[in-house]
């Protein structure tokens, strides 16, 4: 880390001390001419000798960086806190994200905006800031942002050692595509009553305009697991249904390579749950979005998988 660095690392954390930890800092930088920010939030106890995970959070189409934080109740940054590692909310270009030409009605896929190069360049102004732990650099997104995340796994897979995908499935452009170079463990999160993106596969639709196909969240698993190399029988773990009024019920399902247990594929299902995050603020009404689970919060059970998959 050069001098730089380490002088917006300190202001940053008086800005933090100042504010009582809970606040993230606007980093801004520019790629292909076109002026980008993102979201910027180190632990309370940050140490310039030491190396941090990173987890990059991908708002989705429609939101922004600072949405998504107000969405997740700010989760990540107390779990950022609590675990020691650095949270990253980038900002797409009109609020929309290039997830791979699913599309031409997202600004960034109409623009052919370079969001993979531009992911990278953030990881690469974060390592003049801080020291990242290369091996434990993580993506996780809802819906455009889940989408996105899954094409930097598929193109970024020696620099992404882990995604995790809500309220998405593996779009049929996606798969496609070479696989990727390296195993990338996987999680999704997906409800079987997503209005906007079917889970048994199709058009996805968004205010009855199609938007692309999608795998179905079976399929989509199924070509996760050959990527990997994991069996086809999984281990299945219910959630318990501690809240009664969401109308959902949970089950998680993990598929291990049996060579490499850090690499894995695994499912969160949400029994009529909607194109929502689980545990997170109501962002749009429930009629058009449908339910929210309460039994789980989906940062937490993000962290715990990015964990379960991180080299010792």
């Amino acid at each position: 880390m050069n001098n730089k660095g380490f002088l917006f690392i300190f202001l940053f954390l008086i800005t933090l001390q100042t504010l009582g930890n809970r606040y993230t800092e606007t980093v801004y930088l520019e790629h292909e001419e076109i002026n980008r920010s993102y979201e910027l939030y180190v632990p309370g106890s940050f140490s310039p000798a030491k190396s941090y995970p990173v987890v990059l959070v991908l708002h989705g189409g429609g939101g922004t960086a600072k949405g998504i934080i107000r969405h997740t109740r700010r989760r990540f940054n107390q779990l950022a806190d609590r675990e020691g590692f650095v949270t990253v909310y980038p900002n797409g270009v009109g609020k929309s994200w290039n997830d791979g030409a699913r599309d031409t009605f997202g600004i960034a896929r109409k623009l052919k905006i370079d969001d993979v190069g531009f992911l990278e360049k953030v990881l690469e102004d974060l390592d003049s800031k801080i020291r990242v732990n290369r091996k434990k650099v993580f993506a996780c997104g809802i819906s455009n942002g889940g989408f996105m995340a899954q094409r930097l796994a598929f193109e970024l897979s020696n620099k992404i050692n882990g995604i995790a995908v809500v309220a998405a499935n593996l779009s049929e452009v996606q798969a496609s595509k070479k696989i990727p170079a390296n195993p990338v463990p996987v999680l999704f999160i997906n409800g079987t009553n997503d209005p906007l993106i079917p889970f048994e596969g199709g058009h996805v639709t968004v205010f009855r305009q199609k938007r692309g196909k999608v795998l179905s969240i079976k399929n989509s698993l199924e070509a996760w697991q050959k990527i990997n190399g994991c069996p086809e029988e999984g281990d299945e773990h219910p959630f318990p249904d501690t809240n009664k009024k969401d109308g959902c019920t949970a089950i998680k399902t993990v598929w291990t390579n049996p060579q490499n247990p850090k690499i894995k594929v695994a499912a969160i299902k949400i029994f009529e749950g909607g194109h929502t995050w689980p545990g997170a603020n109501h962002n749009l009404p429930e009629r058009l979005v449908g339910n929210t689970s309460y039994d789980l919060n989906g940062c937490d059970e993000i962290w715990n998988f990015f964990k379960t998959v991180t080299p010792e």
